[in-house]
């Protein structure tokens, strides 16, 4: 029982020493006014010696936008003959100028199997079905890849 008695006499002093240091912290936490940092950093800049950030964009890669088909315009050269030869004059054959078509695509209702198609013609993107005429560009047909047209009583079969 002594040694007891000796062990809570040599203990009482460090827990009272431990406790009291806990108290001291919270009472400093909640009841003392806090300090702050008053120093102020001059820095001087001198507006002359700030060079221009130059840079350039290497744009190099693919258009994610774009697929990776090929786009097929269809240009036709111009060809005249001439026979120099005879003394009659022929009348100049007739040069048909096609305009510029590019087929994008197909759009089709499953349930009335009516198709529509997607068309570049010379620059303007147009909705067209089977049977539009468009400055005497007549759609013939319309399949999934390609796209059937007369102009002036020539037909053409343009691909995707």
């Amino acid at each position: 029982m002594q040694q007891k008695k000796k062990t809570i006499y040599i203990l009482l002093p460090i827990v009272i020493l431990v406790w009291g240091f806990v108290f001291y912290q919270l009472y400093g936490y909640f009841f003392s006014t806090p300090s702050y940092a008053n120093t102020e950093e001059k820095t001087i800049i001198n507006i002359d010696e700030i060079k221009k950030d130059t840079f350039s964009i290497v744009a190099n890669y693919r258009d994610p936008f774009l697929s990776q088909k090929k786009i097929q315009t269809v240009n036709h050269p111009v060809v005249s003959k001439t026979n120099r030869s005879t003394t009659k004059k022929n009348s100049a054959p007739t040069v048909l100028k096609w305009p510029s078509i590019q087929y994008k695509g197909m759009i089709k209702n499953n349930n009335s199997e009516k198709r529509v198609a997607i068309v570049n013609i010379d620059g303007k993107e147009r909705i067209v079905k089977e049977g539009t005429t468009l400055n005497e560009l007549k759609v013939v047909k319309i399949e999934k890849e390609t796209i059937t047209v007369s102009f002036q009583d020539e037909q053409k079969t343009i691909n995707k």
